[in-house]
């Protein structure tokens, strides 16, 4: 009878852990720990998968958000609290606290280089973060809230927001806001994603709910494909050529990505919410979701955080089935 090693020529591998590298596409072996057959297979976007985070300490939604998947920031938000958190990947810590309390506004950058903008009450308020306390910076030229945001402290872009589902936007150099070219589609409610010459402007609402989806060039805004279900109150990340946009109202687990052209429908959020986070918060690959508010009456904040994980390997048992 022929033998694995007769055949192929060597012997399979014999590992006490499975591998985690994207060279071990195609690799069968034995998992000494788990007593089974296993083998890499490539991972994607149809793999990925939304997992359970460190929760938050204070529950809020309609907060703004910056940062990474292991290196991210939440605040401000409902009911007009000042609180700021960052997060290490396992769990939220409090820091000090934004100066102007308030929720509906929105975040971008990292965690040594944030900044947050508008909010309720309409404010055109802005502060920068360098990684321990917020600092006052230039407001605004129109005062609003529930805007998207692209960029950090020294270069930002602000774009969208209400009253008025305003199609404004305006650039930050990181002392003054200076308006530039309209959103093609007035909306408040947005998702976000990219820096400040090379935004996403994401769904949101208008008259009513869209499913458009625009991208900015550092001059003007261009309509591309639409997302597969229009939202309100969602939560996003990424950049122009990868994004992701998740939770909204309705469909407040629906996930879906963007390769660049088109948008398709992934896995969901193990929790339905909205009123998410707003702002560019994590990337295509490793997403973050925190707090807002859920579906159950009487539609409680949330504390708890997900995680998006994108992997380059998959780990599948072989079976004799």
């Amino acid at each position: 009878m022929a033998t694995y090693k007769s055949t192929k020529g060597f012997t399979v591998q014999v590992l006490a852990d499975d591998p985690t590298v994207e060279d071990t596409v195609g690799l069968l072996y034995f998992n000494t720990t788990d007593n089974e057959f296993k083998y890499c297979r490539p991972g994607g976007v149809s793999a990925a998968t939304w997992s359970s985070g460190g929760a938050l300490n204070v529950a809020v939604a309609n907060s703004g958000g910056a940062g990474t998947q292991t290196a991210a920031l939440n605040f401000g938000g409902v009911p007009g609290v000042a609180t700021s958190e960052s997060y290490n990947g396992s769990s939220w810590t409090e820091g000090n606290d934004l100066n102007t309390g308030r929720s509906e506004l929105a975040g971008s950058g990292s965690q040594t280089a944030a900044i947050a903008a508008g909010g309720l009450p309409n404010t055109a308020a802005t502060e920068e973060y360098g990684g321990t306390s917020w600092t006052n910076g230039g407001n605004l030229n129109t005062a609003r809230r529930r805007g998207g945001m692209a960029g950090n402290s020294s270069a930002a872009l602000f774009f969208g927001g209400f009253p008025g589902y305003t199609a404004i936007s305006e650039l930050y150099d990181g002392t003054s806001w200076t308006e530039v070219g309209d959103l093609n589609d007035g909306r408040a409610n947005v998702g976000s994603a990219g820096i400040s010459t090379a935004a996403v402007c994401i769904s949101g609402a208008g008259e009513p709910v869209t499913v458009n989806v625009e991208t900015w060039n550092g001059t003007s805004w261009t309509e591309i494909n639409n997302v597969n279900r229009g939202r309100s109150n969602g939560g996003s990340g990424g950049t122009t050529s990868t994004a992701l946009f998740f939770g909204g109202e309705p469909a407040g687990e629906n996930t879906e990505y963007f390769d660049g052209t088109s948008w398709s429908e992934q896995a969901n959020l193990a929790t339905d919410r909205y009123q998410i986070g707003r702002g560019n918060v994590g990337t295509a690959e490793l997403g973050i979701c925190c707090g807002g508010t859920g579906p159950a009456g009487p539609n409680p904040v949330l504390t708890a955080t997900e995680e998006w994980v994108l992997p380059d390997v998959v780990i599948k048992t072989v079976s004799d089935s």
